[in-house]
């Protein structure tokens, strides 16, 4: 989906929780998908070209050659989805290091985990 496209399904998304306020969860989540997705600067590292045989070829740059439709643009893998430790991972790490597990304990290594997730995200 192109950046212009992203762009105007933001605009309407955006209209309609105007219109309605809010309570639309389905909405408000594509609103910050679409968000974080023009947020993202990621630029393609290849072109691919279909023809119409079906052969296809790689371009290590777009070709002005070939009009926008005839490319698809190729992109670096998305980077890895964070995920935290569990309860039942985090009581062994505390018993390894002579730290009483408890929910101060937890509550404590969330919010480390809250802020390395902001880092680096």
């Amino acid at each position: 989906m192109s950046k212009e496209a992203m762009q105007l399904a933001l605009e309407a998304l955006e209209k309609v929780i105007t219109a309605f306020g809010s309570g639309l969860t389905l909405q408000q989540n594509a609103i910050t998908a679409l968000r974080k997705a023009l947020e993202t600067e990621q630029e393609p590292v290849l072109w691919l070209k279909t023809w119409s045989d079906g052969s296809v070829s790689v371009l290590k740059t777009k070709s002005h050659a070939f009009a926008d439709h005839e490319l698809e643009p190729l992109y670096a893998a998305p980077p890895k989805q964070w995920v935290g430790l569990t309860d039942e991972e985090l009581k062994p790490l505390c018993d390894e290091n002579h730290i009483m597990f408890g929910a101060y304990t937890v509550d404590f290594i969330q919010a480390i985990e809250a802020k390395l997730k902001e880092k680096n995200t």
